[in-house]
């Protein structure tokens, strides 16, 4: 059977969390759930809030700028 380059990237992933389960004395499965069930979402929701929090800013600061353009004119 030919391996494709998705094998090829499947299998060093699957060899990158061996390898960090064993430094952190875990196993595969553990390590996945903390990865992907835990650490991820936690990130994605993280980001969205620093996402809409920069948005929200931006809008004060366009506000702003608009008043003191209009004050000024």
């Amino acid at each position: 059977m030919k391996s494709t380059i998705i094998d090829r990237i499947f299998d060093l992933c699957v060899d990158f969390l061996i390898y960090w389960a064993k430094v952190f004395g875990i196993t595969y499965n553990e390590i996945n759930v903390y990865i992907f069930c835990i650490i991820w979402p936690i990130l994605t929701i993280g980001l969205i809030a620093i996402i809409l929090w920069q948005w929200r800013m931006i809008r004060n600061l366009k506000a702003l700028s608009q008043n003191r353009q209009d004050n000024e004119g």
